[in-house]
């Protein structure tokens, strides 16, 4: 049976051209998979591995990595910050029947109308050494006296009147960092796609849904559950849904061109996706390594 035979219009993507297609994305914008610190622009020698980018990119003097804030550390009297840097290295995308990528026993076998991600990443934080920390105690003693003199009432000239929210401007103490203990991990995540409305708007939606998560030999058990299901969440809430693409309601107005063949005649085709199971078994369509869509035509 041929793809239109239920359908007026077929489009796929095979897993290796999609990978083709990752890999390429992640040497041409290497920002959208490396983060770290302001402090490695001028050190990159810091990083876990050395960023592969294009040489049109370096050309160019397009970011390298996406800048983030240091990690701050709790409780102390006024802004300490950490450095770290977070670096996917590898991106990949499987889809059924599944036979590139090995999942881990918790998501394996690869479910029918299914496809798999596996990410594998090098991370890197700062401890600071005893030295420097032993530095900073006098100032931190200091800074921590001051509070609780301001809170048994002693009067400061530059104190808020009441009522008043001052936020003092962020002056940030970021430890020196000579080098980082990098660490690997590898996550493998299992998700289907399906079409669906969005409120407000009138188009069919290409949604991706997550089925699984598993971060591999996460040690303890418990801690590897719990960042499990925190990547779970930022991944259904804030990332998947970024990822709905609509199918464009598609208004072709050949009025133009009947007019030149002297016809009065104006007409509107819209795309819709291809019912299911009605007009076919699957849609979107995952199976032999490749992700197919179909789609009808209505004329109006």
């Amino acid at each position: 049976m041929a793809f239109t035979d239920h359908s007026d219009l077929f489009g796929s993507v095979h897993e290796d051209g999609l990978n083709l297609v990752l890999r390429h994305l992640m040497r041409q914008r290497p920002s959208l998979f490396n983060y770290a610190t302001p402090e490695f622009a001028i050190n990159p020698h810091l990083f876990c591995t050395p960023i592969a980018a294009d040489q049109r990119v370096l050309a160019a003097g397009n970011p390298l990595f996406t800048e983030m804030e240091p990690l701050p550390v709790f409780g102390a009297p006024f802004d300490l910050g950490v450095n770290f840097c977070l670096q996917v290295t590898k991106l990949a995308i499987d889809f059924h029947s599944g036979q590139s990528i090995t999942l881990p026993a918790e998501l394996a076998p690869l479910g029918e109308q299914r496809f798999a991600l596996t990410a594998q990443a090098l991370g890197g934080l700062d401890c600071p050494s005893s030295e420097f920390i032993d530095q900073m105690l006098p100032a931190i003693e200091q800074r921590l006296l001051e509070q609780q003199k301001l809170a048994v009432g002693e009067v400061r000239e530059d104190k808020p009147r009441r009522g008043v929210i001052r936020v003092p401007p962020r002056d940030v103490v970021v430890f020196p960092t000579r080098r980082l203990e990098c660490f690997g991990l590898g996550l493998f995540i299992v998700g289907f796609f399906e079409w669906g409305p969005v409120a407000g708007s009138q188009l069919a939606w290409l949604k991706t849904r997550l089925a699984g998560v598993e971060i591999v030999d996460l040690q303890p058990v418990l801690l590897e559950n719990q960042i499990e299901c925190y990547l779970s969440t930022v991944l259904r809430l804030g990332v998947l849904p970024r990822l709905m693409v609509p199918l464009e309601k598609m208004v072709l107005d050949v009025t133009a061109t009947l007019a030149e063949h002297g016809l009065a005649l104006g007409k509107q085709v819209t795309l819709g996706p291809s019912s299911v199971p009605g007009d076919v078994p699957h849609n979107p369509d995952v199976e032999g390594d490749q992700l197919k869509a179909f789609a009808k035509l209505t004329i109006i």
